[in-house]
């Protein structure tokens, strides 16, 4: 297992299911993970087929409950981190299965969170293993025709889908246009009008604790790249149903726990964090100077690599 040792703290990280922040109604007492923790521990250890004989033992013993529904959506994504493909399709297959069963026609959302969960796992690892065939097209397919079903589901679930067409197809293409609800910090009117400056997209949530983390590496980065004529965009949405005293959090959080530079501009979208598959916070995105998107990269980051990316698309010339 020593070859694998690397993985451990990129499974530990991704397999726990994708927090929503929007807040709900108080959820029903989650139930026992005590199967799916040691499921989760033997994947992290690279021993896939251990994981199954726990799913498999917790089946017989308790049937396909909500936490076989998870522990099918792990076992895809771990064989994908894994690398093995074969595997990971079957169980993205069985996980869609399950949770579609579970969430019923019409879905219900509300009070199937782990179904949908599964729901967007299975899409994403199914995707991945297309790609991992040789079939990108097939894959970009999958998943526009998933984004297209699933309008009408919450956020969390179409920013997923979003999120892994952009890990697939999003570096090399034009930076996707969003409106602006509303804003806070400098003015924005699009990334238009943003053509001919290296731009970096900040995408955070005022109550993020990775974002907090990221604050005193932003600003530094900020002050030192915004004379420089690099343009920085801070996204955010609305995640509660009062856009007044939301957008008072935002801006209090802004002031307070970034302190950033006037010239840093946070547009307030919904559109922009959906389409930039913000299903986890904070994504970096890098776009150069004729508008082309460098790097996208959904996880935190240390000053010394987003000092890397930032030279990067400073040091693209833009094209007539």
């Amino acid at each position: 297992m020593t070859r694998l040792a690397p993985l451990a703290l990129a499974l530990t990280l991704s397999l726990a299911p994708d927090p929503s922040p929007t807040p709900t109604a108080a959820p029903a007492a989650p139930p026992s993970m005590t199967d799916l923790r040691f499921l989760r521990m033997k994947i992290s250890a690279g021993d896939l087929y251990s994981a199954e004989s726990i799913l498999q033992v917790h089946r017989v013993e308790k049937g396909e409950d909500v936490e076989y529904v998870l522990g099918t959506a792990w076992l895809a994504r771990g064989a994908a981190l894994l690398g093995d493909w074969t595997a990971a399709s079957r169980y993205a297959n069985a996980a869609r299965d399950l949770a579609l069963a579970r969430l019923g026609n019409p879905p219900d959302w509300e009070n199937q969170p782990e179904a949908q969960y599964a729901l967007g796992t299975s899409i994403e690892v199914e995707a991945q293993a297309l790609v991992a065939s040789g079939r990108k097209a097939d894959a970009i397919r999958l998943l526009d025709e998933s984004e297209k079903k699933w309008t009408k589901a919450p956020y969390n679930l179409r920013a997923r889908i979003w999120k892994r067409r952009n890990l697939i197809d999003l570096v090399g293409q034009p930076a996707p246009p969003f409106r602006a609800e509303d804003q806070v910090g400098a003015g924005f009117t699009g990334l238009d009008k943003l053509r001919g400056k290296p731009v970096v997209l900040f995408f955070w949530w005022e109550s993020c604790g990775d974002c907090k983390a990221e604050a005193a590496a932003f600003r530094r980065i900020a002050e030192k790249y915004v004379p420089r004529g690099v343009a920085f965009v801070a996204p955010t949405r609305y995640y509660e149903d009062h856009p007044a005293e939301e957008n008072a959090k935002i801006e209090k959080a802004w002031s307070e726990v970034y302190g950033s530079p006037a010239a840093v501009a946070v547009p307030i979208s919904d559109e922009a964090m959906v389409r930039y598959g913000v299903s986890a916070t904070p994504t970096f995105v890098f776009v150069d100077r004729n508008g082309i998107v460098s790097a996208y990269l959904p996880y935190r980051m240390t000053e010394e690599r987003l000092t890397t990316e930032i030279e990067k698309i400073m040091r693209k010339t833009r094209t007539p």
